[in-house]
């Protein structure tokens, strides 16, 4: 049978008989919808939640770089003094509810010894989602280095990397596709994510290529886990589904109700085998 599901036009979804709250898509950048000319990401979530590059050289695009020769973002990150690193501000604030799912297709380009966050909050406690020591990691920001991976994240190819973590910090890591470690428990996250590309103080600063990276607040099932991956798979590797560009923010507003419900179909339809 396919995975049913169905969205509001505030981008819930509800599907496999989990509560609506524990399947909301917060944000979606995929590289198709970045402005190099003025360092704005266009969120394509339906939420509007854009992000707006600061402190340091404004991302430009790599072009052709993944599998199916797509572009991605081009990050070269840095850190003039604490609180002021590279990143990608969000316009609204990320809560962890009863927790997250985050996809990543990257590939990281600085050192295997340094920690590069692809999420990270304004304050102790938020969610950093990182690569620290060559492997998936992430932190109660500032309080806790709570799990990593095992796989080695490649600097010289693409990954697709996903972390979903309860509100206790009960948490499992893939690594493309497949199970990449998991964490037990712990104190609940304390702050939003706000930023993408760094943490607070900004001396964890990503470099390298993001092509998409998804937020969800809430665990994804498993199955609903497979099926995003598929997605991404399809789009950036063997380029059998499109990746299509989100209309202008104008033209957005108008269509938010029907958009949720688009993308819900394409993100969580599964063929039947």
């Amino acid at each position: 049978m396919p995975f049913i599901s169905c969205a509001v036009a505030s981008g819930l979804i509800v599907a496999g008989g989990l509560s609506a709250s524990a399947q909301t898509l917060a944000l979606q950048l995929q590289a198709i919808n970045y402005n190099p000319g003025t360092g704005v990401w266009l969120d394509s979530s339906g939420n509007n939640n854009n992000a707006q590059f600061l402190n340091g050289t404004t991302p430009t695009f790599d072009v052709g770089v993944t599998p199916d020769m797509l572009s991605a973002v081009n990050i070269v990150g840095a850190n003039a003094s604490y609180g002021v690193g590279s990143h990608f501000s969000l316009l609204n604030p990320i809560t962890a509810g009863s927790g997250y799912t985050v996809f990543a297709y990257v590939q990281p380009t600085g050192s295997s010894g340094s920690r590069q966050a692809l999420t990270g909050g304004s304050g102790s406690g938020a969610l950093e989602y990182n690569i620290y020591g060559g492997n998936q990691d992430f932190l109660r920001e500032y309080l806790q280095d709570v799990g990593h991976g095992t796989a080695t994240v490649p600097t010289s190819s693409f990954s697709l990397v996903d972390l979903a973590v309860s509100s206790t910090l009960v948490g499992s890591f893939n690594f493309n596709g497949s199970p990449d470690g998991t964490t037990s428990s712990g104190t609940a996250f304390s702050n939003p994510i706000t930023q993408i590309g760094n943490n607070e103080g900004g001396g964890d600063f990503f470099s390298g290529d993001i092509a998409e990276i998804d937020i969800y607040q809430g665990v994804l099932t498993s199955d609903q886990i497979a099926s995003v991956e598929a997605t991404l798979t399809g789009e950036y590797i063997t380029g059998t589904i499109p990746v299509i560009p989100v209309p202008e923010p104008t033209t957005l507003a108008m269509l938010a109700g029907g958009f949720g419900l688009l993308f819900a179909a394409r993100r969580f339809g599964r063929k039947q085998a």
